[in-house]
């Protein structure tokens, strides 16, 4: 595994928009949060009731992993061109006749997908120490579970990707597509099916994306906007089912394709 991961980072170490796309989702990382951070505190000093982006332990976990999934889309896209290059370049025919199987050409996207999702989630974590030791004072592990949920939902997005670049083999297809469905297709069909077909408003947190995007919503989101939503535990089980089905497929269109 490590010699797959080695043949990755020796493709993507040159590769400007691999720093392009990483450095975008950390500076935004940082950044948002920043604002939202000097926004907060001086909602604090006046003295007002009011916690639109908490700081304080244990619900800045939350608030960073909930600032990171709108992110996720640099790290995606960044899976895309990875992959999508191999075609263009002719690299993953290459890479065959050198002695990788295909099945190792697969293995090697995913354990480039689990690194990345590690980064974000490494990110979060430290960005989420700092802000939320300056906001309290103090230092807490409670709530450190949505760092967790936020390496699930990075994995969703990633491997979503992931076969979307597979399938399509070019970067401006699967980047629309990855864009539309995320932001739009799949609201529009888990909203058709929940009000028009099934009816019971539920349908909508099982599709790939959103049930990544329920285990991370805004502190005061999920009374609001997910109370019908299932369980935490469900929702890791719906991720990872849709992970491992993904994961399958990627092997199976890559065992069976022309190369």
């Amino acid at each position: 595994m490590l010699h797959l991961l080695k043949l990755e980072w020796l493709k993507v170490k040159n590769y400007r928009a691999f720093w392009i796309f990483l450095a975008l989702y950390l500076i935004g990382l940082f950044s948002i949060n920043y604002i939202a951070f000097q926004l907060q505190g001086e909602i604090k000093k006046s003295n007002v009731p009011l916690s639109i982006f908490p700081y304080d332990f244990p619900k800045v976990y939350q608030t960073i992993a909930w600032v990171s999934s709108w992110l996720l889309y640099f790290p995606g896209m960044l899976m895309i061109l990875v992959i999508t290059n191999e075609y263009n370049y002719k690299t993953h025919r290459q890479n065959i006749i050198d002695g990788l199987t295909r099945q190792q050409f697969v293995l090697a996207k995913i354990l480039f997908g689990l690194t990345i999702a590690m980064i974000t989630s490494l990110s979060c974590f430290i960005i989420a120490v700092f802000f939320g030791s300056s906001y309290s004072g103090n230092f807490s592990l409670d709530g450190i579970q949505y760092i967790g949920f936020g390496f699930i939902q990075a994995c969703s997005y990633l491997f979503f990707a992931m076969i979307l670049s597979l399938l399509m083999r070019r970067s401006g297809l699967a980047m629309a597509v990855f864009f539309l469905y995320g932001l739009v297709f799949e609201q529009l069909i888990g909203g058709l099916i929940d009000s028009k077909i099934i009816n019971n408003g539920i349908t909508r947190y099982y599709f790939p994306l959103q049930a990544s995007d329920t285990l991370v919503p805004m502190t005061f989101g999920k009374d609001i906007f997910y109370k019908d939503a299932p369980s935490q535990t469900v929702l890791i089980f719906t991720c990872l089912t849709y992970i491992t089905v993904i994961i399958f497929l990627s092997f199976r269109k890559y065992q069976t394709d022309d190369l």
